[in-house]
């Protein structure tokens, strides 16, 4: 039960999180943010193909 809900909820509050700090902040750390989300995406989908080869 606890893999189904852990999960969920990590997800849900990551993205209230980034929601949060995107709409307070300025347009200089809207681009870092950004940035930042779309190396995080990158290195995420690098590390989920390296293991699905391995």
């Amino acid at each position: 039960m606890i893999k189904f809900i852990l999960p969920i909820a990590i997800f849900i509050a990551t993205i209230y999180g980034i929601s949060y700090f995107w709409t307070i902040s300025s347009s200089k750390n809207k681009k870092n943010i950004a940035l930042g989300l779309i190396t995080i995406f990158l290195i995420g989908i690098s590390l989920t193909i390296y293991l699905i080869i391995d």
